[in-house]
């Protein structure tokens, strides 16, 4: 055993993970793309490590080409897997195997695609493991494979227990980023001492390569076309790729990093790879190819050097074993084992699931380790190259399912199980038994099967793949599922769940019916759906609920895998019967496209833009805009209709019209249901005031066609109905005014006839009562006179005319009008009480104060009961007089009380007040700068009403 050897690479291992760690730590953008980009560079396991420099050798340049092919499938991302990771934003794929699944549909994709690819990783994994045993033969100068197999099954099974127990595949990526980390390093120092302690420098370097035929050697690309394709298509359908751009929760800025962050660190890796090959060759290394990277330090006694190139391989080789493991288990879980479980009767399924997956990744890994004892290549090149070629079948499936909407189900399954079944005849089987030939009878002929011609087998099972597929897409059918979910998984294509209305309409119901098919979980599945959406447990609109069962969803594809999920969402909501003329949920098609809009490019940009104006625009219309599908859920709430409603766009949209409140609900319920296209003047107490509105809608006769919307157009026309009654207002009070023209003319006449009359009673007569009556006479034909003058002010349009303005004593105004009040039929009705100070005196009118006084004693009088009292209070402040008038009668209601002042409004019954009082009042009060305010319920009571005069005391008063 080289102790120094294995003291220096356990040491560097767990610096270079503490060193990560401190990195990752910081939590910065820089930070976590270094260790997404190195985490990258080992997602392949040793192929950058040994099997490179293996390939340098064997292929020459076409080295390069091959893993810069492998790394294009970042480059072309946008085209390949950002549509898959649009995709999984909205429904989460948990593997490569749930999107075939989710789009040929079947549970016969499932398994088929499954099986391929654990075939597929065997290889992959056989690498890992003989890296390790090099690198332990090394250590302990020995070989020690049952050891060594033994440990490798049981570290890979701890990292397997802590990553699918926590959930969580950071600490596997920061495994991963190490062991990049480290072969960075190793790669560059070991190239570098290698030059020095070979050649001596570059010069001689260059030298040796031109006169040795190196220079010639590595320019040989006879095998590049191959090594590109099916390093290109191997990169498509690599599982770890696949997990780190759809699956885990990478942001799109780290996901747009990859396709130039991948390639670049790939190329700077096989710069070392050459000096490196030809540095052994130089010193005519017994060592493999495939193990220079340690071999060529301990050759030069570098033992610190050689420990880095261990502890490279030994972390990438344990890392990417996890996470191979991880990943084809959870494809066995979710394929094989799930579908047929009865998640009801389990209980506590999570722990379940967890403990089967464990499970299936110990024993996928056991099953590795064992089959590994039996394999006769030795070779980490070959190896890679048989287990990328088995990947590349995959990846007709995969972009046919983005880009060819006519591949079906039967297409996919003949073309995988024809190119798999090549692949293992040509390939795979000769890495355990050997290669071998086939003599072919008739022409005589020969075929070599196994590594000699593995360029020619691998083409040409990936071109039978290709054949197959086509052939049976041709002709053979799809149902109309398929069709369905293969328009969903185009490339320009952004999924939109279908608008359905649920048969549930709470969030309970919904729980309820998930409970029946997923027993205790579903009560864990719509809490944090309710948590992830931010969301109510009395959440009831159409939109959510669908929020929430979409939401569910995805969260079981991720636990369940997408046959298990679409097994128990199918019982627990029932899709329609057809799903391809089904409408999409513009509630999720808005939050996606401003979410991702900016991501849009070309003419999808700008027909986005175009949106968002036309969006903007009738969200600014000062006429409210409300869309209707055929349930009545609301699918555009602009900003003037939720003005008109005090009820937000958040609140409204999804939400269905029976949730409005009212007396919305029951207005815009009922037009949508008659066959009017339009209704004037609907009238609306909203907040206690009168408001009017036109409604219109786009059609007058049922929705028939479930992709049919109803557009509401609803106006209000307050002002105008305010105005067009003024207008009629102001008509009338023309028409009275001309009607009291005439009667005060009709009036002066015989009055001023009676006046004569009087005046020559006082010259001819000197009997005392004589001249009494005719004084009382001359009195109040005078103040009819003042009476017709202001008849033909009001006949005018004019305000009251006050010639000469007196001191007029309030309180001798209060005690007349409440005599003339008692004179009246309903003199017992009400007691008056006047509190008025005798020497509270206004500038005034007496008459016009009278004939105030009257009016607003008049209504108490009419509003009260029978022997209650009105009282009549005056105080004094700030130079102003205030009287209030207190009644404990009826009061007035809240919607007259901002109209009280306008003509023609009156709360009493037909054919009992004119509604011409209290406008009289107003004009008579602001004639004379006074204010006045009514205030009902009454001051300091729960009944009644307050009116409230306030006039300005004379100067020398104040």
């Amino acid at each position: 055993m080289n102790s120094q050897l294995a003291i220096y690479t356990i040491a560097i291992i767990i610096l270079g993970y503490i060193l990560l760690r401190v990195i990752a730590s910081w939590n910065t953008k820089g930070s976590e793309n270094i260790i997404l980009t190195l985490a990258l560079l080992a997602s392949s396991g040793v192929l950058m490590a040994m099997g490179s420099i293996e390939m340098a050798g064997r292929y020459g340049y076409s080295m390069i080409i091959a893993l810069f092919a492998f790394s294009l499938v970042f480059v072309i991302a946008p085209l390949v897997l950002f549509p898959i990771r649009r995709l999984s934003n909205v429904i989460r794929l948990a593997t490569s195997v749930d999107f075939l699944t989710f789009r040929y549909r079947g549970r016969k994709v499932a398994i088929a695609a499954t099986i391929a690819t654990i075939l597929a990783i065997v290889p992959l994994i056989f690498a890992q493991l003989l890296a390790v045993s090099s690198v332990i033969n090394i250590i302990f100068n020995s070989d020690m494979q049952i050891i060594t197999l033994v440990t490798m099954l049981g570290v890979v099974g701890l990292i397997c227990h802590y990553t699918i127990k926590s959930g969580a595949q950071s600490n596997l990526r920061l495994i991963l980023a190490t062991a990049g980390a480290l072969l960075l390093v190793a790669l560059a120092i070991s190239a570098w001492i290698s030059i020095g302690n070979s050649f001596g420098g570059l010069e001689a370097t260059d030298s040796w390569v031109i006169l040795s035929g190196q220079q010639e050697t590595i320019k040989r690309l006879d095998t590049s076309y191959s090594l590109f394709i099916i390093f290109l298509a191997a990169g498509l359908s690599f599982p770890t790729n696949f997990n780190v751009l759809v699956t885990e929760t990478i942001t799109d800025r780290q996901a747009s990093m990859t396709s130039w962050a991948y390639p670049l660190i790939i190329l700077l890796a096989c710069i070392p790879l050459y000096p490196m090959l030809w540095s052994g060759l130089n010193l005519e290394s017994s060592s493999s190819f495939q193990e220079y990277l340690f071999a060529l330090p301990i050759m030069m006694n570098q033992p610190v050097v050689a420990s880095l190139s261990l502890a490279s391989i030994l972390l990438l080789s344990i890392a990417v074993c996890s996470s191979l493991t991880i990943l084809g288990s959870r494809m066995i879980l979710n394929s094989m084992i799930l579908p047929d479980k009865n998640l009801t009767q389990q209980i506590n399924l999570s722990y379940w699931i967890t403990r089967t997956h464990l499970a299936l990744a110990v024993g996928l890994m056991l099953f590795f380790v064992t089959l590994s004892l039996s394999i006769k290549s030795r070779s980490i090149i070959d190896l890679y190259l048989v287990g990328f070629s088995g990947l590349a079948q995959l990846t007709p499936g995969l972009i046919a399912a983005m880009y060819l909407p006519k591949a079906n189900r039967k297409g996919f399954i003949a073309g995988l199980i024809g190119g798999m079944f090549l692949w293992l005849i040509s390939l795979a089987l000769p890495l355990i038994f050997g290669d071998w030939e086939w003599q072919i009878p008739i022409i005589g002929k020969s075929l070599l099967f196994g590594m000699q011609a593995w360029e020619v087998w691998a083409i040409e099972a990936l071109l039978l793949n290709i054949t197959l597929c086509t052939l049976f897409s041709i002709f053979t059918k799809m149902d109309e599922k398929e069709n369905t979910y293969a328009s969903i998984c185009m490339a320009d294509n952004v999924y939109i769940p279908i608008r359905v209305e649920l048969g549930q309409k709470t969030v309970e119901e919904l729980t309820q019916k998930l409970f029946f098919v997923l027993g205790e979980d579903a009560n864990i599945e719509v809490k944090n759906a309710l948590e992830t959406l931010g969301f109510d447990a009395d959440e009831a609109r159409p939109a959510a609920l669908r929020q929430i069962r979409d939401t569910i969803n995805a969260s079981l594809n991720m636990r369940l895998g997408v046959l298990t999920t679409e097994n128990v969402m199918s019982e627990a909501f029932p899709p329609p019967k057809s799903l391809s003329n089904q409408p999409e949920d513009l509630f999720v098609l808005e939050s996606v496209l401003a979410v991702h809009g900016n991501q849009l490019t070309g003419i999808a940009s700008e027909l986005n833009k175009l949106r968002v104006h036309h969006r903007e625009i009738l969200d600014k219309l000062p006429i409210g805009i409300v869309s209707l599908d055929q349930n009545g859920e609301i699918l555009k709430w602009n900003e003037a209709i939720s003005e008109y409603t005090n009820l937000d766009n958040s609140s409204a949209f999804g939400s269905s019209i029976a949730d409005l409140p009212e007396p919305w609900n029951k207005e815009i319920t009922g037009f949508v249901a008659s066959d009017d296209i339009i209704r004037d003047n609907v009238s609306m107490e909203l907040n206690g005031k009168r408001r009017w509105f036109t409604f219109q809608k786009s059609t007058g006769v049922p929705i028939d066609d479930i992709n049919d919307e109803v557009i509401l157009l609803i106006e209000e026309k307050t002002e105008s109905v305010l105005l067009i009654q003024k207008s009629i207002n102001n008509e009338r009070l023309a028409s009275v005014g001309r009607l009291a023209a005439g009667v005060a003319h009709e009036i002066g006449n015989p009055v001023t006839g009676i006046a004569c009359l009087a005046q020559n009673l006082e010259h001819e007569s000197d009997s005392k009562q004589v001249l009494e009556t005719a004084e009382h006479i001359l009195s109040q034909t005078s103040r009819i006179n003042r009476i017709v003058e202001s008849l033909i002010n009001f006949s005018r349009g004019e305000k009251s005319i006050i010639k000469n303005l007196q001191r007029v004593n309030l309180h001798e105004v209060a005690e007349e009008t409440i005599q003339l009040l008692t004179l009246g039929d309903n003199a017992s009705q009400v007691q008056f009480k006047a509190n008025i100070p005798s020497d509270f005196e206004i500038l005034g009118d007496y008459h016009q104060l009278i004939q105030v006084f009257l009016n607003l004693l008049s209504n108490s009088r009419d509003a009260s009961t029978a022997d209650s009292e009105v009282t009549i209070l005056a105080t004094e402040a700030d130079g102003k007089i205030r009287i209030t008038i207190n009644d404990s009668g009826t009061g007035i209601t809240q919607s007259l009380q901002s109209q009280l002042f306008e003509p023609f409004v009156t709360s009493k019954d037909p054919g009992k007040g004119t509604g011409l009082g209290l406008w009289v009042v107003f004009n008579l009060v602001k004639g004379l700068d006074g204010d006045i305010t009514i205030n009902s319920p009454a001051e300091n009571n729960t009944c009644g009403t307050t009116v409230a005069l306030t006039f300005n005391k004379p100067e020398n008063q104040a």
